[in-house]
This record gives C-alpha cells, sequence and structure tokens, in this order.
C-alpha cells in the first residue's frame, strides 16, 4: 500500500471484537511510513476526539510528505444493519463545526452499494452511461486531486474492515440479485481502493467472491500505479484494470498524490502481462494551456507501451465556473476555455456538463479522437457521461453506437472486447428503458 504518513491514527472500539479485523488494521499499520499514535474511539471520549480531527487536518507544514497522505485514518467496521441508529444523539455531544457525514464515517455509516446511472435518471440529466452496480469500503481517499471534495479538503479517511461481512451480507446478494450485470465496480467513497492493497485485502475477497458466480467480472478503477500485488491474486482473471488518466502537469500539479501520468501507463503494461484487460479514461481531461501537446504525448506513450481495449474522454464537469474557480488554479488553464466558461456561466450553471459550453468540449474530444487513430485505428472509443447531443454529433468518429457501446466499466463491458447484451436489457442509458 502507499506510504502513508497519518498524523494520527483512530480505531472504533467495536473493530477490537474480531481478530480479522485486528489482523487487517495490524498489516495496514505496519505498512505505514511513520509511526503515529493510535486512539480508541468510544462513546465516552467521542467528543475530544472530533475535536482533534476539526482541527488536525491539513498540517500547516508536511516537509516533503505529501500533503494528503497525512490525513488522519480511522478504522471502523461498516454498519450494515437494516436500519442504522439515529446519530443525533451523538451528534448533540460533539463540539461545534463537527458534520453528521464526518460522524457517519466514524461510525461506519458508509453506501454499502448504489445502483448508479439508471435509466430514469440519466434521461433527467441527459446523460449516457451504461446502468451498474458500485460496491465500496472506505470513505475518502490516499490522493490529494484538487478536483476531489473528498482529496481537496475530507479531514480523514475512514476505512471499514467488516470484509468478509460486506463480501457474504452485501456482494454476493447483489450480484445474485442482478444476474444481467456481468462486471462490478469497487468504487464507491471517493476511494482509490488499490492505493492500500495489498495489506487491506479487499481485493482478494472480492475476487474470490465474483469466482462463485460463473461470468461474473469487477473493474478496479485507479489513478494509482500501484498493482505488483494483483499477480499473487488467486483470481485475479476476475479483474479488469480501468485507470483515469492525464497528462504529466495535470498529475503533477492538479492530482497531488495521484500516480505519475506515465506512471499509470506503465502500471497498465504490468498488469496486461498478467492476463487482465487494461482500460483508460482520459477523465478529467482538464485543458490546460498547453493541453494539445501534453494529451498528445500521453496518448502516444499509451499506445506504444500497451493495447488497451477501450479509451474513454470526460471533460472536467460536473461543476459551475464558480466552483472550477475554487477548485482549479486557473491560471494553468487554456484563457480561451476559461473565457467561453466564464462567458457562458449562468447558462451552464444547472446542465451537468458544466462549466465548459458544448462546443469546447466537443472541439477537445475531437482533438482527442485524431490523435488516438492516428496510432490505433481499432481501439474502442467513447465519450464517458456525456450528452446525447455529443454522442450524436461524434459517434462517426468514436465508431461506436450510443445505444449499445463498449466502455471502459459499463456493466456489461465483459473481457475482450465484447459487450454481454441479454434480453431485457440491450441498451445504454441513451435510450429511455433497457428493453
Amino acid at each position: 500500500m502507499y506510504a502513508l504518513s497519518p498524523l494520527k491514527v483512530y480505531v472504533l472500539d467495536r473493530v477490537n471484537k474480531d481478530k480479522r479485523r485486528v489482523r487487517r488494521m495490524e498489516r495496514m499499520l505496519k505498512a505505514l511510513k511513520n509511526n503515529p499514535e493510535v486512539i480508541v474511539i468510544k462513546d465516552s471520549n467521542l467528543p475530544e476526539v472530533m475535536d482533534e480531527l476539526n482541527h488536525l487536518w491539513p498540517p500547516a507544514n508536511p516537509g516533503d510528505t505529501v500533503k494528503s497522505y497525512t490525513r488522519p485514518l480511522v478504522f471502523t467496521t461498516m454498519d450494515l444493519s437494516y436500519r442504522r441508529k439515529e446519530l443525533g444523539p451523538l451528534l448533540k455531544r460533539c463540539p461545534a463545526g463537527t458534520s453528521q457525514g464526518d460522524l457517519g464515517k466514524i461510525y461506519g455509516y458508509m453506501e454499502t452499494a448504489i445502483d448508479q446511472h439508471p435509466h430514469l435518471k440519466d434521461q433527467i440529466d441527459n446523460c449516457v452511461c451504461w446502468p451498474t452496480y458500485n460496491f465500496g469500503t472506505v470513505a475518502g481517499c490516499s490522493h490529494g486531486c484538487l478536483y476531489c471534495g473528498e482529496g481537496r479538503e475530507a479531514k480523514l479517511i475512514s476505512i471499514a474492515l467488516n470484509l468478509e461481512e460486506y463480501m457474504e451480507k452485501v456482494v454476493g446478494p447483489v450480484i445474485e440479485a442482478n444476474p444481467w450485470e456481468k462486471v462490478f465496480r469497487m468504487i464507491l467513497g471517493g476511494a482509490d481502493l488499490i492505493t492500500l492493497e495489498p495489506e487491506y485485502g479487499l481485493f482478494d475477497l472480492f475476487t474470490r467472491k465474483l469466482a462463485e458466480f460463473p461470468g461474473r467480472y469487477g473493474h478496479f478503477h485507479t489513478g494509482s500505479s500501484n498493482v505488483d500485488w494483483i499477480a499473487d491474486l488467486k483470481y485475479r482473471n476476475r479483474l479488469v484494470g480501468v485507470w483515469s488518466v492525464t497528462c504529466n502537469s495535470v498529475a503533477r500539479n492538479i492530482e497531488q498524490g495521484a500516480g505519475g501520468a506515465f506512471d499509470r501507463f506503465d502500471a497498465a503494461g504490468r498488469v496486461q502481462k498478467m492476463g487482465i484487460p487494461v482500460r483508460y479514461k482520459f477523465k478529467p481531461v482538464i485543458p490546460i494551456k498547453n493541453w494539445r501537446k501534453e494529451y498528445t504525448e500521453a496518448i502516444d506513450y499509451a499506445l506504444k507501451h500497451t493495447s488497451p481495449e477501450s479509451i474513454g474522454f470526460c471533460l472536467y464537469m460536473w461543476n459551475t465556473f464558480e466552483s472550477m474557480s475554487h477548485a482549479l488554479p486557473l491560471e494553468m488553464l487554456d484563457r480561451d476555455y476559461v473565457s467561453a466558461a466564464r462567458k457562458d456561466a449562468e447558462k451552464m450553471r444547472d446542465v451537468k456538463t458544466g462549466p465548459f459550453p458544448h462546443e469546447v468540449r466537443r472541439e477537445i474530444y475531437r482533438f482527442m479522437i485524431e490523435q488516438v487513430r492516428k496510432r490505433d485505428k481499432k481501439v474502442l472509443l467513447y465519450v464517458s457521461t456525456e450528452t446525447r447531443e455529443m454522442w450524436d454529433e461524434l459517434k462517426d468518429e468514436l465508431g461506436q453506437d450510443p445505444r449499445s457501446y463498449i466502455c471502459g466499466c459499463g456493466s456489461l463491458a465483459v473481457p475482450g472486447k465484447k459487450l454481454a447484451i441479454c434480453p431485457g436489457f440491450k441498451y445504454s442509458t441513451y435510450n429511455p428503458t433497457p428493453v
């Protein structure tokens, strides 16, 4: 796992009730770069702990350590009860400034599984994707990407340790109840989960659970180059590797703590040699001043060193001009595109694909499609979570039908550039209904 240097480590007292959880935590503690104090959280000392967490991070001077690597860790167990207890009484005991979200992270009130991108919601949002179930056991991320609220501002990373229980009570039943879905994502909580492997052991258990169901696979979705442990997984053939990739300047200055831009392609090459399918998403594409040169270099390197099954594109979106101004250093970005976003700020305010207007996004996509096609005529291309209008304009250049296309982490995108459509589920959310 990453050589994290958390300012402090906390553990909820109920963790100690199970030896498997304790052993998992001890493995992770040994992998830390420093030797932080470990504090047991009980109901009795909760106010003091929350007061400390409210003021502990970010550090005034992280020194040579990546700032996001110093974020406090909280070891907990995910609450898998049918009805979770109200946190209100505990919140009342905590100091001012304590959020219910942070309290929920400590007590394991995480999302267990999400039905992501259902057809009706994507129709309302004008978003083209594939419905899929997402799993996750961590809230918060080791990376410090400026465009991500968790990476930029979260006070802690919460790590659930009851993974065996989670596999039996959540993952297995969701897989069994949804025979139409062939590939599931391990992605929830804003977490890049492979950064904690192999000490965490999540993907060993996940692949073992997937192996119980014929023809089922799991995505790991990452911006990391921490992959060598995958070779030791007994059921690594159940994995599909999906990388969020970018150019050098964005990786260095905006995705702080993540893998280097070209390091990710090298990691994908190692995974490909293990027999695992590799897919890329240039997501988010951030139009820095010299974006054409830098993204061309990234595309060239990727296609010289690996053979991805698919490559997707998604511009920086899900933001307003104001939120982009808060998150990103605008002085790094292409002046014309910043001006276009500023000019259309009101028009794009309630549009999911904001802040950049359609014309800007289309221009950038066309350039990147062209650069890929100069180097590879056959790799599958797509735009990720884009509008129907964008698909209508680019489908010929992308070479795929937006109603039924192969992407990077789609629920039907099985290994081998295949789409495992089935009766009752033939179309992406480009179509109003799944029939």
